[in-house]
């Protein structure tokens, strides 16, 4: 991620520490979880989960490895891209399901590391950025790209 991008998440979170998971795993867990769902993880959201191990950044959640005071019913992005590929919703079982909007719609990461939604209304997916860090920069923390 984009030192940045990591500074102003440090900041956040230790403005308000509750937003993030009291731990962080380890690297054989997330090369775990990555086997798991038989998808490489993008380095960046690697590199997010083993800073942070899970969070809500801005408005929005992001599905880790860790449970975080905020998100403590539905917080592993393991299960939740279970969950969601087993609903048969075609295209996104390519996906690690990352974060979703407050209409429930997933958001996740291709193997190209681009990140997309998939909108249940009108029932298709769009992409939301070209790369983790930057989802969370434009979507998550209000930032533009360049910033």
């Amino acid at each position: 991620m984009k030192e940045d991008t990591l500074n102003r998440l440090d900041e956040m979170f230790t403005a308000t520490p509750i937003m993030r998971a009291d731990d962080v795993p380890s690297e054989a867990e997330v090369d775990a979880a990555s086997n798991e769902l038989g998808m490489a993880f993008s380095d960046d959201f690697r590199e997010f989960l083993l800073k942070y191990g899970g969070a809500t950044v801005g408005p929005y959640p992001v599905f880790g490895l860790r449970p975080s005071e905020l998100i403590d019913d539905r917080w592993s992005v393991v299960e939740v891209t279970q969950e969601i590929r087993g609903a048969g919703i075609e295209g996104v079982d390519s996906w690690v399901i990352v974060s979703e909007d407050h209409s429930g719609n997933p958001i996740g990461i291709d193997a190209n590391g681009a990140v997309w939604i998939f909108d249940h209304d009108f029932g298709g997916a769009s992409e939301l950025a070209p790369s983790f860090d930057e989802y969370i920069r434009v979507q998550c923390l209000n930032l533009s790209v360049s910033e």
